[in-house]
């Protein structure tokens, strides 16, 4: 049986765990930097230490969202010479692709076939990445998202809830696309978008 620490304690940490629940893996506890993160919680294990703190005995899976803390708070546990493992849900769907380390794909998610995936990728419930699309690390899709075959992603991209990146579409470095926002046309980097089509504000 796998044992693993959870980075994060805060929503999608907690999310982690009970799907965790679905497997024979189990959380040993939380790594947060907030150590009350879970006073107000019942049937958790506990937060073990933080960032600098924290034991690096076992391999860690990330349960933050937000990518700019999600990325920092790696970065540090990094080099203690922390050592993170992915994650994917027995319910997603995962063709052959190549994913850089740290995943974590939710339950009813969908990867293509031969899609290029960075590290640390976070694919929500029902997050869809299409065939051949190519994406950096860091990239965070909510819940229903959708990148279309062929279509290039950059590093640290946000696609929130029900988000879509039409077939064939490249969004930089950087980008935020908001809620059911369709991006119809190559976005640059830094860009944050919402609309149908998407628009920069």
């Amino acid at each position: 049986m796998k044992s693993f620490y959870i980075l994060g304690a805060g929503g999608l940490g907690r999310e982690l765990f009970h799907w965790l629940g679905d497997t024979s893996a189990t959380c040993a506890g939380f790594i947060d930097d907030n150590p009350h993160a879970l006073d107000h919680y019942t049937g958790y294990p506990s937060v073990v230490g933080n960032t600098e703190t924290s034991p690096l005995n076992l391999p860690i899976l990330c349960g933050i969202g937000q990518n700019l803390l999600r990325k920092s708070c790696i970065e540090r546990l990094k080099q203690r010479g922390a050592h993170f493992a992915s994650f994917i849900h027995p319910m997603a769907k995962v063709l052959p692709s190549s994913i850089g380390e740290g995943a974590v794909i939710a339950p009813f998610a969908y990867v293509g076939a031969d899609a290029a995936i960075g590290e640390f990728l976070f694919l929500q419930t029902g997050a869809v990445i299409g065939h051949d699309v190519q994406a950096g690390s860091f990239l965070r899709m909510d819940t229903t998202a959708f990148v279309g075959g062929f279509a290039q992603i950059g590093e640290c991209v946000t696609l929130h809830t029900g988000a879509k990146v039409m077939p064939g579409k490249c969004v930089g470095d950087g980008c935020t696309v908001g809620a059911g926002s369709v991006v119809i046309a190559n976005v640059r980097a830094g860009s944050t978008l919402f609309g149908v089509p998407a628009q920069k504000l």
